[in-house]
């Protein structure tokens, strides 16, 4: 049987850098696996202009490794040995990307101009557009693929991480007829995402699945894994509703079953609704410390989806009580300077990002004839698999990197995912690449698989079986706003369920793949619960218990939460480093 020496898991942007760059370090006997080539979230994502951080190259700012990395870590929980790895690499992957022929702007003289993004100092963003992964995605795809001719192992979904004398060894695997695989490796890479399917209101891709159950049956360890970011997105076409989206200040508003309408952004904010909207744009995600400020939109908007009403921006009219005069003089200017003081939302997008209308047009969504419905929803998980700054789990030969991997805390810089798939995937290969090269027995995972085999026989497949709830009860009590009672009754039902010995499920695909989610949703309330009491409502998150919020204990803004088994320890962060290496000592 052939072993590889590095196995990928995952066609998204961390997944493709890491065979790319696993090439480039003359590691060439690789294999990707999928369960879907275009099914990833890096693929089918965006916003407004999706944004790739990077450090500043302007040509006027001046920057460095250690300025970027502090500013990742200023929300708090961030490690700064990743932290300063994420900074110290990304140039090197931002060159890379140019190099493939991602057409990030530059000014006449070569350099990247830039702007500001959420949770960012420095005006270190940059974008192709609303489908700036995509056009990543698709570059290293050309390469890796094409070029390389890296072999693709499609319609592929993963089941189990085999291991060898305590190391990583390959997975089992499910084709598409259902039938189990062994694929060996020596290195296993998992480029796999977050656990999207545990919520329900959420704006990754209906066909991202993740895989964060696989690893924690191997015996990683999760961090930060309940630090995620919730903004206000599309439900139908599920996109960011970020950015530009909100600076061409939409009428917001609600409609209950009967079909009356309710202006209650205005109603709660008054005239200010429209500027709050407008600054919401570049704050999109909810953030416990603005609940009074721009996060406030996303408790009404809460409150209208909590009560059974749905709520919609609508970019034929604008908000009620809106007058250009009377916004912010900032606002006024900012909107003056690029053209956009028009006045219908519709009219103040398209001179602002055209792009962002053809998007949904692309979609048969019309904003010019009808409204968007909309609500606040997943967008990414901060934490992830506990990781080294090899992207190295505490399995050895066992990766995470991208999305999978824990390596932000609290807040990140708008765009700092899109970099960190890169620098991850670098990293990653760089280890793998001088690492000692172990011996695995071709009869490795013989048993695993007999027994997966069994269990597969052993499925009970009902088509009637219908879709889990918890992912809509992950939304309704574990989301941006969390209920301690509602998430200790949610967790005993996702242990009741795991433990049940007659589980049906519509395919036996669909078996495994809720297997996956009801860990990672056990996994996600187990980090929850153990440190609500603790931390407080911070990042993200709003706790409460009977009513009341926790407020934050900001002392734990120096720890991050390591989640394994069934309880939560707390470890503390390590500062940048600052230790200045000598030059000849690297000859």
């Amino acid at each position: 049987m052939h072993i590889y020496d590095a196995l990928i898991i995952g066609t998204g942007a961390a997944g493709y850098a890491a065979a790319d760059a696993l090439h480039r370090f003359g590691v060439t006997d690789i294999a990707i696996l999928t369960n879907g080539r275009e099914r990833g979230t890096s693929r089918n994502t965006g916003s407004d202009k999706q944004t790739y951080y990077k450090p500043s190259l302007d040509g006027q700012t001046p920057d460095c490794a250690a300025a970027l990395a502090e500013d990742f870590m200023r929300g708090g929980c961030c490690d700064g040995v990743l932290a300063y790895t994420e900074a110290a690499n990304a140039l090197r992957c931002f060159y890379r990307l140019l190099e493939l022929g991602v057409p990030f702007p530059q000014d006449p003289w070569g350099c990247f101009p830039s702007y500001v993004t959420d949770h960012d100092r420095g005006g270190r963003a940059t974008s192709v557009g609303p489908l700036t992964s995509k056009r990543m995605v698709e570059s290293l795809e050309d390469q890796v693929l094409y070029k390389n001719k890296t072999p693709l192992l499609d319609r592929m979904q993963v089941i189990k991480i085999l291991l060898r004398d305590g190391r990583a060894a390959g997975v089992l695997a499910l084709n598409g007829n259902d039938e189990a695989v062994r694929v060996l490796a020596r290195s296993v890479v998992f480029a796999t995402g977050a656990p999207a399917r545990i919520y329900a209101q959420s704006v990754y891709p209906q066909s991202q699945r993740g895989a964060t159950g696989v690893m924690l049956a191997a015996g990683v360890r999760l961090v930060n894994f309940c630090e995620w970011q919730y903004g206000l997105a599309s439900v139908g076409f599920r996109w960011n509703l970020s950015g530009s989206y909100l600076q061409a200040m939409p009428r917001v508003y609600s409609k209950d079953a009967n079909g009356r309408e309710r202006d209650f952004l205005w109603g709660a904010l008054g005239d200010s609704a429209a500027a709050m909207l407008f600054c919401k744009g570049a704050q999109w995600p909810f953030d416990a410390r603005k609940i009074d400020g721009t996060s406030k939109i996303d408790l009404l908007v809460r409150d209208e989806t909590a009560a059974g009403r749905q709520v919609y921006l609508d970019y034929r009219q604008n908000p009620k009580g809106y007058s250009f005069g009377a916004l912010p003089k900032d606002v006024r200017g900012y909107l003056t300077e690029r053209g956009a003081a028009a006045e219908t939302p519709i009219a103040r997008l398209g001179r602002l990002n055209p792009a962002a209308i053809e998007l949904y047009r692309g979609h048969n969504i019309d904003l010019a004839r009808e409204p968007l419905e909309a609500a606040v929803c997943a967008q990414h998980n901060n934490g992830g698999v506990l990781v080294d700054e090899h992207g190295q789990s505490g399995v050895p030969g066992l990766y995470a990197v991208g999305e999978a991997a824990g390596v932000f805390g609290l807040t990140r810089p708008g765009g700092s995912a899109l970099n960190s798939t890169q620098v991850g995937g670098l990293r990653a290969a760089a280890h793998i690449a001088v690492r000692e090269k172990t011996e695995i027995p071709a009869h490795t995972g013989e048993d695993e698989l007999r027994a997966l085999e069994k269990q597969i026989a052993a499925i009970m497949v009902d088509q009637s079986t219908p879709e889990s709830a918890v992912p809509a009860e992950m939304s309704r009590c574990a989301g941006f706003l969390r209920e301690r009672e509602g998430m200790a009754a949610l967790l005993e039902q996702i242990e009741s369920r795991l433990r049940s010995p007659d589980r049906r499920a519509r395919s036996v695909s669909e078996y495994f793949y809720e297997s996956d989610m009801l860990e990672s949703a056990r996994a996600m309330l187990v980090s929850a619960l153990g440190t609500m009491e603790r931390t407080g409502s911070r990042g993200g998150a709003l706790y409460t218990e009977g009513g009341a919020a926790f407020p934050e204990n900001t002392e734990y803004r120096d720890f991050r939460a390591v989640t394994s088994g069934g309880g939560v320890t707390f470890i503390p962060v390590r500062p940048v480093p600052r230790e200045r290496m000598v030059f000849e000592s690297l000859l």
